[in-house]
């Protein structure tokens, strides 16, 4: 199926340091699909970093908005869930999603999937 984007939409009583021990291989899903070379890969961990800080501060992370890359990582700010966004529909927007949702159901944090829920995506599939 070809989308947007995809959505892990967490419960209510989800605080965002569950994710601190799990955070890094979820990134490492997300950034594996940017192809980066080595200097851009050290910018990447730089941002890793500052994400886990957020997290350890039970905060949201800022996410993954590489501009070149394929797929961005989101946490939209009045939700406890996170986005995998990509600019044009995609097949691969749902795989990535189950990629990182599987991550995050082996650690038992619980979430529903849903897709295409970002405005621009409803807008543009008007």
């Amino acid at each position: 199926m070809k989308n947007y984007s995809g959505h892990i939409i967490f419960e209510d009583n989800f605080q965002w340091r569950d994710l601190e021990k799990y955070f890094p291989d979820i990134w490492e899903i997300v950034e594996s699909e940017s192809k980066l070379n080595a200097e851009e890969k050290q910018y990447d961990d730089i941002l890793l970093e500052l994400n886990m800080e957020e997290i350890r501060k039970n905060k949201k992370p800022f996410g993954y908005r590489r501009e070149n890359t394929r797929f961005k990582m989101i946490f939209p700010q009045d939700k406890k869930e996170l986005t995998i966004y990509r600019n044009i529909i995609s097949e691969e927007i749902e795989d990535l999603t189950e990629k990182v949702a599987h991550e995050i159901r082996n650690k038992k944090i619980k979430y529903t999937i849903e897709y295409d829920q970002l405005l621009s995506s409803k807008l543009k599939k008007k």
